[in-house]
Protein backbone atom coordinates (compact mmCIF):
# COMPACT_ATOMS: atom_id res chain seq x y z
CA UNK A 1 0.00 0.00 0.00
CA UNK A 2 1.03 3.23 -0.72
CA UNK A 3 1.29 6.19 1.72
CA UNK A 4 -0.26 9.18 1.50
CA UNK A 5 -0.19 11.01 4.34
CA UNK A 6 2.39 12.31 6.91
CA UNK A 7 1.27 10.46 10.29
CA UNK A 8 2.99 7.32 9.11
CA UNK A 9 5.65 8.10 11.63
CA UNK A 10 3.64 8.30 15.03
CA UNK A 11 0.97 6.22 14.54
CA UNK A 12 2.77 2.89 15.53
CA UNK A 13 4.92 4.82 18.16
CA UNK A 14 3.83 3.15 21.50
CA UNK A 15 5.20 1.75 24.55
CA UNK A 16 3.75 -1.67 24.01
CA UNK A 17 5.13 -1.72 20.26
CA UNK A 18 8.48 -1.05 21.61
CA UNK A 19 8.39 -3.55 24.36
CA UNK A 20 7.45 -6.26 21.47
CA UNK A 21 10.05 -5.48 19.39
CA UNK A 22 12.51 -6.14 22.25
CA UNK A 23 10.82 -9.05 22.96
CA UNK A 24 11.84 -10.28 19.08
CA UNK A 25 15.04 -9.03 19.74
CA UNK A 26 15.53 -10.63 23.08
CA UNK A 27 14.95 -14.14 20.69
CA UNK A 28 16.83 -13.64 18.11
CA UNK A 29 20.20 -12.02 19.11
CA UNK A 30 23.03 -13.95 19.55
CA UNK A 31 24.79 -12.09 22.05
CA UNK A 32 23.17 -13.19 24.95
CA UNK A 33 25.70 -11.44 27.46
CA UNK A 34 24.02 -7.80 25.76
CA UNK A 35 20.78 -9.26 26.07
CA UNK A 36 21.51 -9.82 29.57
CA UNK A 37 22.83 -6.57 30.21
CA UNK A 38 20.10 -4.88 28.59
CA UNK A 39 17.50 -7.46 30.38
CA UNK A 40 18.55 -6.05 34.01
CA UNK A 41 17.30 -2.56 32.68
CA UNK A 42 14.96 -3.55 30.31
CA UNK A 43 11.60 -1.39 31.47
CA UNK A 44 13.78 2.18 31.98
CA UNK A 45 16.02 1.07 28.44
CA UNK A 46 12.38 0.66 26.57
CA UNK A 47 10.82 3.79 27.97
CA UNK A 48 13.89 5.66 26.92
CA UNK A 49 13.95 4.26 23.55
CA UNK A 50 9.76 4.96 22.97
CA UNK A 51 10.84 8.55 23.60
CA UNK A 52 13.79 8.94 21.80
CA UNK A 53 10.95 7.90 18.40
CA UNK A 54 8.32 9.86 20.07
CA UNK A 55 10.80 12.85 20.05
CA UNK A 56 12.55 11.97 16.70
CA UNK A 57 15.51 12.18 18.18
CA UNK A 58 17.15 9.21 17.41
CA UNK A 59 20.97 8.97 17.15
CA UNK A 60 22.67 5.39 16.30
CA UNK A 61 26.13 4.13 18.78
CA UNK A 62 28.94 3.12 17.29
CA UNK A 63 29.00 -0.18 15.32
CA UNK A 64 31.10 -2.72 16.87
CA UNK A 65 33.41 -4.33 13.58
CA UNK A 66 35.06 -7.54 13.05
CA UNK A 67 35.78 -10.18 10.53
CA UNK A 68 33.98 -13.96 10.44
CA UNK A 69 36.42 -16.26 8.45
CA UNK A 70 33.57 -18.96 6.85
CA UNK A 71 33.63 -19.17 4.13
CA UNK A 72 36.22 -16.06 2.78
CA UNK A 73 36.66 -13.32 5.35
CA UNK A 74 33.36 -11.05 5.98
CA UNK A 75 33.00 -8.51 7.93
CA UNK A 76 30.60 -8.02 10.28
CA UNK A 77 28.83 -4.99 11.65
CA UNK A 78 27.65 -5.38 15.00
CA UNK A 79 24.75 -2.75 16.38
CA UNK A 80 23.99 -2.36 20.24
CA UNK A 81 20.55 -4.03 21.57
CA UNK A 82 19.04 -0.58 22.00
CA UNK A 83 20.01 -0.12 17.84
CA UNK A 84 18.69 -3.37 17.09
CA UNK A 85 15.19 -2.81 18.60
CA UNK A 86 15.39 0.74 16.56
CA UNK A 87 16.12 -1.29 13.57
CA UNK A 88 13.66 -4.15 13.79
CA UNK A 89 10.79 -1.40 14.68
CA UNK A 90 11.75 0.50 11.50
CA UNK A 91 11.63 -2.51 9.45
CA UNK A 92 8.46 -3.46 10.86
CA UNK A 93 6.25 -1.09 11.18
CA UNK A 94 7.40 1.56 8.52
CA UNK A 95 9.17 -0.98 5.70
CA UNK A 96 7.27 -4.12 5.62
CA UNK A 97 3.90 -2.51 5.11
CA UNK A 98 4.35 0.18 2.69
CA UNK A 99 6.88 -1.94 0.88
CA UNK A 100 6.69 -6.12 0.77
CA UNK A 101 3.75 -6.10 -1.11
CA UNK A 102 5.38 -4.30 -4.52
CA UNK A 103 8.43 -6.88 -4.22
CA UNK A 104 7.49 -9.45 -6.62
CA UNK A 105 7.41 -13.43 -5.55
CA UNK A 106 10.57 -14.64 -6.66
CA UNK A 107 12.78 -11.80 -4.22
CA UNK A 108 13.42 -14.29 -1.81
CA UNK A 109 16.02 -13.28 0.05
CA UNK A 110 15.26 -12.89 4.17
CA UNK A 111 11.24 -12.71 3.38
CA UNK A 112 9.13 -14.89 5.56
CA UNK A 113 8.17 -18.37 3.88
CA UNK A 114 10.85 -17.65 1.17
CA UNK A 115 14.67 -17.95 1.08
CA UNK A 116 16.94 -20.59 -0.40
CA UNK A 117 14.58 -23.18 0.18
CA UNK A 118 11.70 -21.54 -2.02
CA UNK A 119 14.29 -20.32 -4.23
CA UNK A 120 15.59 -23.98 -5.01
CA UNK A 121 11.55 -25.16 -5.27
CA UNK A 122 11.36 -22.26 -7.82
CA UNK A 123 13.93 -23.29 -10.21
CA UNK A 124 12.92 -27.12 -9.90
CA UNK A 125 9.30 -26.07 -11.08
CA UNK A 126 10.89 -23.88 -13.66
CA UNK A 127 12.91 -26.51 -15.03
CA UNK A 128 10.42 -29.09 -14.88
CA UNK A 129 7.99 -27.30 -16.95
CA UNK A 130 10.47 -26.33 -19.25
CA UNK A 131 11.15 -29.65 -20.37
CA UNK A 132 7.77 -30.29 -19.97
CA UNK A 133 6.62 -27.99 -22.80
CA UNK A 134 10.05 -27.86 -24.58
CA UNK A 135 11.06 -31.32 -24.37
CA UNK A 136 13.88 -31.34 -27.09
CA UNK A 137 14.95 -27.73 -26.23
CA UNK A 138 18.37 -26.82 -24.55
CA UNK A 139 18.44 -25.07 -21.04
CA UNK A 140 20.10 -22.14 -20.52
CA UNK A 141 20.76 -20.54 -17.51
CA UNK A 142 21.77 -16.62 -16.87
CA UNK A 143 23.92 -16.52 -13.75
CA UNK A 144 24.54 -13.31 -12.47
CA UNK A 145 25.92 -11.19 -9.40
CA UNK A 146 26.76 -8.00 -8.44
CA UNK A 147 30.06 -6.81 -7.24
CA UNK A 148 30.11 -5.61 -3.61
CA UNK A 149 26.52 -5.15 -3.87
CA UNK A 150 26.03 -3.67 0.14
CA UNK A 151 28.73 -1.49 -0.64
CA UNK A 152 27.94 0.30 -3.54
CA UNK A 153 24.19 0.93 -2.95
CA UNK A 154 24.13 4.88 -3.07
CA UNK A 155 22.00 6.46 -0.61
CA UNK A 156 20.12 9.51 -3.19
CA UNK A 157 18.79 6.52 -5.33
CA UNK A 158 17.59 4.53 -2.50
CA UNK A 159 16.25 7.79 -0.81
CA UNK A 160 14.71 8.63 -4.13
CA UNK A 161 13.00 5.11 -4.30
CA UNK A 162 11.23 5.11 -0.82
CA UNK A 163 9.95 8.56 -0.97
CA UNK A 164 7.80 7.36 -3.85
CA UNK A 165 6.15 4.86 -1.40
CA UNK A 166 6.48 6.77 1.80
CA UNK A 167 5.39 10.10 2.17
CA UNK A 168 6.34 10.75 5.41
CA UNK A 169 9.22 13.11 6.18
CA UNK A 170 10.16 11.51 10.02
CA UNK A 171 9.83 8.02 8.33
CA UNK A 172 12.44 9.50 5.92
CA UNK A 173 14.79 11.13 7.98
CA UNK A 174 14.85 7.94 10.69
CA UNK A 175 15.81 5.82 7.73
CA UNK A 176 19.41 8.43 6.37
CA UNK A 177 19.84 8.70 9.99
CA UNK A 178 20.68 4.80 10.26
CA UNK A 179 22.03 4.21 6.61
CA UNK A 180 24.32 7.59 6.72
CA UNK A 181 25.92 5.66 10.07
CA UNK A 182 28.33 3.98 6.99
CA UNK A 183 29.78 7.76 6.06
CA UNK A 184 31.46 7.70 10.31
CA UNK A 185 34.88 8.25 9.39
CA UNK A 186 35.39 5.39 12.27
CA UNK A 187 34.30 2.62 10.40
CA UNK A 188 36.81 2.70 7.64
CA UNK A 189 38.96 3.50 9.95
CA UNK A 190 38.49 0.31 11.74
CA UNK A 191 38.25 -1.64 8.21
CA UNK A 192 42.11 -0.36 7.68
CA UNK A 193 43.04 -1.80 10.98
CA UNK A 194 41.36 -5.21 10.27
CA UNK A 195 42.78 -5.87 6.50
CA UNK A 196 46.21 -5.08 8.24
CA UNK A 197 45.73 -7.08 11.30
CA UNK A 198 44.43 -10.20 8.88
CA UNK A 199 46.03 -9.37 5.54
CA UNK A 200 42.74 -9.02 3.97
CA UNK A 201 41.34 -6.66 1.52
CA UNK A 202 37.52 -5.66 3.40
CA UNK A 203 36.84 -2.47 0.73
CA UNK A 204 36.36 0.88 2.43
CA UNK A 205 32.45 2.77 2.62
CA UNK A 206 32.37 5.22 0.24
CA UNK A 207 30.33 8.65 1.30
CA UNK A 208 26.97 9.15 0.74
CA UNK A 209 27.76 5.09 -0.31
CA UNK A 210 26.42 1.33 1.00
CA UNK A 211 24.55 -0.36 3.57
CA UNK A 212 25.90 -1.87 6.96
CA UNK A 213 26.51 -5.32 6.73
CA UNK A 214 23.76 -7.43 9.57
CA UNK A 215 21.40 -4.93 10.12
CA UNK A 216 17.34 -5.22 10.21
CA UNK A 217 17.08 -2.29 7.99
CA UNK A 218 20.29 -2.74 5.74
CA UNK A 219 18.74 -6.40 4.68
CA UNK A 220 15.03 -4.87 3.74
CA UNK A 221 16.38 -1.87 2.18
CA UNK A 222 18.66 -4.31 0.01
CA UNK A 223 16.04 -6.35 -1.42
CA UNK A 224 14.05 -3.00 -2.09
CA UNK A 225 16.79 -1.54 -3.80
CA UNK A 226 16.45 -3.69 -6.87
CA UNK A 227 12.95 -4.32 -7.24
CA UNK A 228 12.25 -2.01 -10.21
CA UNK A 229 14.48 -4.04 -11.46
CA UNK A 230 12.61 -7.04 -10.93
CA UNK A 231 9.45 -5.88 -12.42
CA UNK A 232 11.83 -4.60 -15.22
CA UNK A 233 13.25 -8.24 -15.86
CA UNK A 234 9.88 -10.04 -15.37
CA UNK A 235 7.52 -7.53 -17.12
CA UNK A 236 9.30 -5.09 -19.50
CA UNK A 237 11.80 -8.56 -20.94
CA UNK A 238 9.41 -11.18 -20.85
CA UNK A 239 12.18 -13.30 -18.39
CA UNK A 240 8.87 -16.04 -16.74
CA UNK A 241 11.91 -17.70 -15.05
CA UNK A 242 13.28 -15.54 -12.83
CA UNK A 243 15.02 -15.62 -9.39
CA UNK A 244 16.50 -13.26 -7.14
CA UNK A 245 18.18 -13.93 -4.10
CA UNK A 246 20.24 -10.68 -2.92
CA UNK A 247 22.79 -9.48 -5.32
CA UNK A 248 22.96 -13.40 -7.12
CA UNK A 249 20.49 -14.13 -9.88
CA UNK A 250 19.25 -16.37 -12.38
CA UNK A 251 17.37 -16.49 -15.42
CA UNK A 252 16.34 -19.60 -17.25
CA UNK A 253 15.39 -19.91 -21.05
CA UNK A 254 15.33 -22.19 -24.27
CA UNK A 255 16.85 -19.63 -26.24
CA UNK A 256 20.76 -18.19 -25.72
CA UNK A 257 20.34 -15.33 -27.44
CA UNK A 258 17.48 -14.02 -25.82
CA UNK A 259 19.55 -14.56 -22.62
CA UNK A 260 22.74 -12.05 -23.86
CA UNK A 261 20.15 -9.71 -25.13
CA UNK A 262 18.64 -9.87 -21.38
CA UNK A 263 22.28 -9.43 -19.80
CA UNK A 264 23.19 -6.64 -22.16
CA UNK A 265 20.02 -4.40 -20.85
CA UNK A 266 20.34 -5.89 -17.05
CA UNK A 267 23.97 -4.23 -17.45
CA UNK A 268 22.38 -0.85 -18.85
CA UNK A 269 19.75 -0.67 -16.11
CA UNK A 270 22.51 -1.45 -13.14
CA UNK A 271 24.58 1.03 -14.70
CA UNK A 272 21.62 3.61 -14.17
CA UNK A 273 21.54 2.50 -10.27
CA UNK A 274 25.40 2.58 -10.32
CA UNK A 275 26.02 -0.67 -9.72
CA UNK A 276 28.61 -3.26 -11.52
CA UNK A 277 28.10 -7.03 -12.93
CA UNK A 278 30.83 -9.22 -11.07
CA UNK A 279 32.63 -10.42 -14.17
CA UNK A 280 32.18 -14.36 -12.42
CA UNK A 281 28.48 -13.79 -13.94
CA UNK A 282 27.82 -16.34 -17.20
CA UNK A 283 25.52 -18.02 -19.27
CA UNK A 284 25.51 -21.70 -19.14
CA UNK A 285 23.87 -24.75 -20.47
CA UNK A 286 22.26 -26.73 -17.93
CA UNK A 287 24.07 -30.16 -19.25
CA UNK A 288 26.95 -28.45 -17.92
CA UNK A 289 25.26 -27.42 -14.34
CA UNK A 290 25.14 -24.17 -12.20
CA UNK A 291 25.39 -23.58 -8.79
CA UNK A 292 23.14 -21.33 -6.91
CA UNK A 293 22.94 -20.95 -2.82
CA UNK A 294 25.14 -24.43 -2.49
CA UNK A 295 22.58 -26.50 -4.94
CA UNK A 296 23.72 -27.81 -8.34
CA UNK A 297 21.19 -28.06 -11.01
CA UNK A 298 22.38 -30.73 -13.80
CA UNK A 299 20.76 -32.58 -16.73
CA UNK A 300 22.71 -35.18 -17.38
CA UNK A 301 21.41 -38.09 -19.91
CA UNK A 302 18.20 -36.02 -20.14
CA UNK A 303 17.81 -36.70 -16.55
CA UNK A 304 17.65 -33.74 -14.46
CA UNK A 305 19.41 -34.02 -11.04
CA UNK A 306 19.99 -31.49 -8.07
CA UNK A 307 22.61 -32.38 -6.03
CA UNK A 308 24.97 -30.50 -3.35
CA UNK A 309 28.29 -28.83 -4.19
CA UNK A 310 30.86 -31.66 -1.67
CA UNK A 311 32.80 -28.69 -0.77
CA UNK A 312 29.22 -26.96 1.00
CA UNK A 313 28.86 -30.58 2.82
CA UNK A 314 32.34 -30.92 3.85
CA UNK A 315 32.24 -27.71 5.12
CA UNK A 316 28.86 -28.05 7.63
CA UNK A 317 30.10 -31.60 8.16
CA UNK A 318 33.46 -30.48 9.74
CA UNK A 319 31.09 -27.64 11.78
CA UNK A 320 29.20 -30.02 13.39
CA UNK A 321 31.85 -32.13 14.33
CA UNK A 322 33.78 -29.01 16.14
CA UNK A 323 30.57 -27.74 17.66
CA UNK A 324 29.58 -31.52 18.88
CA UNK A 325 32.83 -31.77 20.69
CA UNK A 326 32.88 -28.26 22.15
CA UNK A 327 29.53 -26.62 22.62
CA UNK A 328 26.36 -29.03 22.37
CA UNK A 329 24.26 -25.87 22.47
CA UNK A 330 25.32 -24.41 19.73
CA UNK A 331 25.43 -27.56 17.91
CA UNK A 332 21.92 -28.45 18.02
CA UNK A 333 21.45 -24.98 16.74
CA UNK A 334 23.01 -25.58 13.92
CA UNK A 335 22.38 -28.35 13.24
CA UNK A 336 18.33 -27.32 12.95
CA UNK A 337 19.64 -24.56 10.72
CA UNK A 338 21.29 -26.92 8.40
CA UNK A 339 18.69 -29.83 8.29
CA UNK A 340 16.01 -27.92 6.22
CA UNK A 341 19.20 -27.90 3.67
CA UNK A 342 20.43 -31.17 3.85
CA UNK A 343 17.56 -33.18 4.49
CA UNK A 344 17.26 -34.91 0.93
CA UNK A 345 20.52 -36.44 1.43
CA UNK A 346 19.56 -39.94 2.26
CA UNK A 347 22.10 -40.58 5.22
CA UNK A 348 21.86 -37.17 7.30
CA UNK A 349 19.81 -38.19 10.63
CA UNK A 350 16.98 -36.01 11.91
CA UNK A 351 18.87 -35.34 15.41
CA UNK A 352 18.54 -31.33 16.05
CA UNK A 353 15.91 -31.17 18.77
CA UNK A 354 18.02 -30.87 21.94
CA UNK A 355 16.31 -32.46 24.75
CA UNK A 356 16.00 -30.87 27.79
CA UNK A 357 18.23 -32.59 30.33
CA UNK A 358 20.71 -32.02 27.41
CA UNK A 359 20.39 -28.53 27.70
CA UNK A 360 20.53 -28.69 31.57
CA UNK A 361 23.89 -30.30 31.27
CA UNK A 362 25.14 -28.06 28.95
CA UNK A 363 24.06 -24.79 31.29
CA UNK A 364 25.53 -26.16 34.54
CA UNK A 365 28.79 -27.23 33.51
CA UNK A 366 29.34 -23.66 32.74
CA UNK A 367 27.23 -22.37 35.55
CA UNK A 368 27.65 -24.75 38.53
CA UNK A 369 26.07 -22.15 41.47
CA UNK A 370 23.12 -21.11 39.66
CA UNK A 371 19.72 -23.09 39.61
CA UNK A 372 19.23 -24.39 35.85
CA UNK A 373 15.36 -24.28 34.82
CA UNK A 374 14.60 -25.54 30.93
CA UNK A 375 11.29 -24.42 29.95
CA UNK A 376 9.39 -27.56 27.88
CA UNK A 377 5.70 -26.54 26.45
CA UNK A 378 4.28 -25.40 29.72
CA UNK A 379 6.66 -26.25 32.17
CA UNK A 380 9.73 -25.20 33.68
CA UNK A 381 12.27 -28.46 34.93
CA UNK A 382 15.58 -28.66 36.47
CA UNK A 383 17.48 -32.01 37.27
CA UNK A 384 19.91 -33.60 39.64
CA UNK A 385 20.96 -31.58 42.43
CA UNK A 386 19.14 -28.79 41.13
CA UNK A 387 15.99 -30.56 41.66
CA UNK A 388 16.50 -31.73 45.24
CA UNK A 389 17.05 -27.77 46.12
CA UNK A 390 13.64 -27.08 44.66
CA UNK A 391 12.33 -30.02 46.16
CA UNK A 392 13.44 -28.73 50.01
CA UNK A 393 12.33 -24.89 49.04
CA UNK A 394 8.99 -25.91 47.66
CA UNK A 395 8.29 -29.73 48.60
CA UNK A 396 7.53 -30.11 44.67
CA UNK A 397 6.88 -33.80 43.88
CA UNK A 398 9.89 -35.71 43.03
CA UNK A 399 10.01 -37.78 39.59
CA UNK A 400 12.91 -38.96 38.05
CA UNK A 401 15.63 -37.50 38.93
CA UNK A 402 13.94 -33.95 38.08
CA UNK A 403 10.96 -31.59 39.32
CA UNK A 404 8.77 -29.52 36.96
CA UNK A 405 6.26 -26.53 37.79
CA UNK A 406 3.89 -24.76 35.26
CA UNK A 407 4.37 -21.21 33.12
CA UNK A 408 1.68 -20.24 35.47
CA UNK A 409 3.18 -20.35 39.03
CA UNK A 410 6.53 -19.37 37.35
CA UNK A 411 6.85 -15.82 38.41
CA UNK A 412 6.39 -16.64 42.35
CA UNK A 413 8.75 -19.05 42.13
CA UNK A 414 11.69 -17.13 40.83
CA UNK A 415 10.60 -14.29 42.85
CA UNK A 416 11.05 -17.25 46.06
CA UNK A 417 14.57 -18.10 44.54
CA UNK A 418 15.35 -14.31 44.25
CA UNK A 419 14.76 -13.56 47.43
CA UNK A 420 16.38 -15.69 49.24
CA UNK A 421 19.59 -14.64 47.49
CA UNK A 422 19.98 -17.65 44.77
CA UNK A 423 20.96 -17.01 41.11
CA UNK A 424 19.34 -19.16 38.00
CA UNK A 425 19.00 -19.60 34.96
CA UNK A 426 16.07 -20.11 32.68
CA UNK A 427 15.78 -21.71 29.22
CA UNK A 428 13.47 -21.01 27.38
CA UNK A 429 11.82 -22.88 24.31
CA UNK A 430 13.16 -21.32 21.75
CA UNK A 431 16.77 -21.82 23.86
CA UNK A 432 16.78 -18.29 24.56
CA UNK A 433 17.94 -17.46 28.39
CA UNK A 434 17.76 -14.97 31.12
CA UNK A 435 20.28 -15.05 33.36
CA UNK A 436 19.55 -13.45 37.12
CA UNK A 437 22.55 -13.32 39.52
CA UNK A 438 22.65 -14.90 43.44
CA UNK A 439 25.22 -15.45 45.87
CA UNK A 440 27.55 -18.70 45.30
CA UNK A 441 27.97 -18.97 49.20
CA UNK A 442 24.24 -18.92 49.69
CA UNK A 443 24.27 -21.77 47.11
CA UNK A 444 26.03 -23.79 48.30
CA UNK A 445 24.47 -23.68 51.79
CA UNK A 446 21.02 -24.22 50.37
CA UNK A 447 22.23 -27.07 48.59
CA UNK A 448 23.91 -28.81 51.35
CA UNK A 449 21.03 -28.57 53.52
CA UNK A 450 18.81 -30.04 50.83
CA UNK A 451 21.14 -32.91 50.45
CA UNK A 452 20.62 -33.61 53.49
CA UNK A 453 17.14 -33.33 53.87
CA UNK A 454 17.03 -35.53 50.68
CA UNK A 455 18.75 -38.13 51.77
CA UNK A 456 16.55 -38.81 55.30
CA UNK A 457 14.13 -38.40 52.75
CA UNK A 458 15.45 -41.55 50.44
CA UNK A 459 16.15 -43.43 53.77
CA UNK A 460 12.34 -42.94 54.80
CA UNK A 461 10.69 -44.46 51.62
CA UNK A 462 13.36 -47.41 51.97
CA UNK A 463 11.92 -48.11 55.07
CA UNK A 464 8.67 -47.64 54.62
CA UNK A 465 8.96 -49.59 51.16
CA UNK A 466 10.45 -52.36 53.31
CA UNK A 467 7.66 -52.43 55.97
CA UNK A 468 5.38 -52.62 53.33
CA UNK A 469 7.16 -55.77 52.07
CA UNK A 470 7.10 -57.14 55.56
CA UNK A 471 3.90 -56.93 56.49
CA UNK A 472 2.56 -57.87 53.19
CA UNK A 473 4.70 -61.36 53.56
CA UNK A 474 2.92 -61.57 56.80
CA UNK A 475 0.85 -59.67 59.06
CA UNK A 476 2.17 -61.01 62.74
CA UNK A 477 5.77 -58.85 61.88
CA UNK A 478 3.42 -56.11 63.01
CA UNK A 479 3.04 -56.46 66.93
CA UNK A 480 6.90 -57.39 66.98
CA UNK A 481 7.65 -53.93 65.02
CA UNK A 482 6.03 -52.10 67.18
CA UNK A 483 7.79 -53.81 70.01
CA UNK A 484 11.11 -52.78 68.44
CA UNK A 485 10.42 -48.95 67.39
CA UNK A 486 8.50 -48.62 71.00
CA UNK A 487 11.71 -49.58 72.59
CA UNK A 488 14.28 -47.68 70.74
CA UNK A 489 12.06 -44.47 71.36
CA UNK A 490 12.37 -45.51 74.64
CA UNK A 491 16.05 -45.53 74.33
CA UNK A 492 16.32 -49.40 76.01
CA UNK A 493 18.93 -50.14 73.59
CA UNK A 494 17.20 -53.31 72.86
CA UNK A 495 14.00 -55.32 73.56
CA UNK A 496 12.48 -57.39 76.68
CA UNK A 497 13.31 -60.62 74.71
CA UNK A 498 16.97 -60.00 74.07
Amino acid sequence: MKALNNDIYYKPITYENVISTWDIVRRTCKNKRAIFRYHVNKNSMNYNIYQILLNGLYKPLPFRLFLIFEPKARLVMSQTVGDKIVNHFVAKYYLLPYLEDKLIDSNVATRKGKGSKYADKLINDYINKIRINNPESEIYVLKIDISKYFYTIPHDILMEKLAKRIQDINVLKIIKTIIDETDKPYINNIIDNLNKKYGTNIPHYEKGVGLSIGAMTSQFLAIFFLNDLDHYIKEDLGCKYYVRYMDDFIIIDTDRDRLKKAWKLIEIELTKLKLKINPKSSIVNLKTGITFLGYKYKIDNDKYDVTYRKKTIKKIKKKLVTLKKHDLMKYYRSYGSYYGYLKKIKTWEREFTMKAIEKYDYFKEKNPKKIILVKEGSFYKTYKDDAKLLWNLFGYKWNNSSIAFGVSNAGKIFDKIKSQGLGYITIENDSSTIEIQGNDTIYDSYLNISLINYEKYEKKNRLHKMLDELIDQNMNFVNTLEEYFNTLQRGDGKSEEN
